[in-house]
């Protein structure tokens, strides 16, 4: 298996770097779609390469005649095609491959490959289906504090997850600055009032390299979720200190998303958020068909809309809450240049002097952002994806036995292996006593 650290020794890959100034997070995707290549065909890069360079000039034949190189015919086309079965193999979908083919050819095209034409990829099912409000309000209902705060945020702001698990607890807190005016984070939790309408602005991972900025409130709801969940953390925390004797602090400097793996210190990583997303999307997809069957069952709806249903059940994931927020302003007919700013999109009309005063601009977001709450809240109506006070209560208690049992699993060990060296001691004792 070909490595990130194997690609990083080669001479092409080295070459490519010194003609592209590219950021390190847009880097990274591109090791990853370099390093599926390599592992596709089962070959070095630089050895691909000199390949497909070798091949790809004029030739002459035996009757002297002058071929040009079709690059449809040659052994890149090949090679791209093995990268596509490759993924293809592992169930990635469609997007997925063709995202990993396009930064392929990008890299190929600046060490001045010749390429063949681009494969056309058929969408994926659910490639636009936009999750709904009712989708996420279950979502929410089974999920924990931390993890709701984190969702209601995301689907609030449409904020990429690169960039929410990159925030500190002072981002936040600067953000809500003129509800409460509080520079230390203790102050800033006992008085930060409920119902703060927050203002973020910030260049996103992805779009560094051109300066884009992006300019989005977030909404009292998710405000008030991440107040709550910074208290509920704070709090976790000194029972912890309490418990093993320890001195941790919650710190503005802190992430503003964490989880009881890191003690609620550390950041929660990108794939954590990730795989927490897939199993709630689960849990979704395994509901809405309970739903549906009851409605096909009780006459509702017939059985060719049972299964388009089906068919069209969005995924639940940290890409699709993004897509929700932008739908929902696209929906909303939200002000072009506003809504550009908000989804840290390059803006339009840039010369428009109408909103060159940046004063005026902030009041367009904020105007326009406001008349769209109601259609993002998850506060209000009744849904058909609903689930008891008591079975939450019950999945919290199960959680935490779990964690009592893993405890006490432990702490057997531990008594087993003393008790162990304890009787190894005492048998050496007595044949030392003996001499033997």
């Amino acid at each position: 298996m070909i490595t990130i650290e194997d690609l990083q020794k080669e001479k092409y890959y080295r070459k490519y770097l010194q003609k592209k100034n590219i950021t390190p997070e847009t880097l990274k995707s591109y090791n990853i779609a370099l390093v599926h290549f390599c592992n596709a065909n089962n070959k070095r890069f630089d050895e691909i390469i000199d390949e497909v360079k070798e091949e790809q000039y004029p030739y002459i034949d035996e009757k002297g005649r002058i071929h040009e190189y079709d690059p449809n015919f040659g052994k890149i086309d090949d090679y791209i095609y093995s990268v596509v079965t490759y993924l293809t193999e592992r169930n990635n979908s469609n997007s997925s491959i063709e995202i990993n083919i396009n930064r392929l050819r990008a890299v190929l095209n600046a060490l001045s490959i010749k390429l063949p034409k681009k494969i056309e990829f058929p969408k994926d099912d659910d490639e636009w289906n936009v999750l709904t409000t009712d989708e996420i309000k279950y979502v929410l209902n089974i999920s924990y504090l931390h993890h709701q705060a984190a969702i209601v945020f995301m689907a609030h702001t449409g904020i990429r997850l690169k960039d929410v698990t990159s925030f500190k607890i002072q981002d936040f807190m600067k953000a809500t600055e003129k509800y409460h005016h509080c520079t230390e984070i203790d102050e800033f939790l006992e008085k930060a009032p409920q119902d703060m309408m927050g203002f973020w602005e910030f260049i996103p991972h992805k779009t560094k390299k051109h300066n884009i900025l992006c300019k989005v409130p977030n909404s009292p709801e998710s405000s008030n979720l991440l107040l709550n969940s910074l208290r509920q953390r704070k709090k976790s925390i000194e029972r912890y200190n309490k418990k093993y004797g320890t001195n941790l602090k919650l710190e503005k400097t802190d992430a503003l998303f964490s989880s009881r793996t890191n003690k609620f210190k550390g950041p929660i990583q990108p794939a954590s958020l990730t795989v927490e997303c897939f199993r709630k999307n689960k849990d979704l997809v395994r509901e809405r068909t309970r739903v549906l069957k009851q409605k096909l069952e009780n006459g509702e709806i017939s059985k060719e809309t049972f299964h388009q249903l089906i068919e069209e059940t969005p995924k639940f994931h940290a890409h699709g809450l993004r897509k929700f927020f932008i739908t929902t302003l696209a929906r909303k007919r939200v002000h072009l240049r506003a809504s550009a700013l908000m989804e840290g999109h390059k803006p339009y009309m840039e010369q428009d002097r109408s909103y060159v005063d940046e004063d005026e601009l902030e009041e367009l977001i904020f105007s326009e952002y406001e008349n769209i709450i109601p259609a993002l809240s998850f506060e209000k109506d009744e849904i058909d994806f609903t689930i008891t006070k008591r079975n939450k209560e019950l999945e919290l208690e199960n959680y935490e036995l779990k964690q009592q049992t893993e405890l006490l699993r432990k702490e057997n060990i531990e008594i087993r292996d003393n008790i162990d060296r304890q009787v190894e001691d005492k048998i050496d004792e007595v044949l030392a006593k003996y001499g033997f």
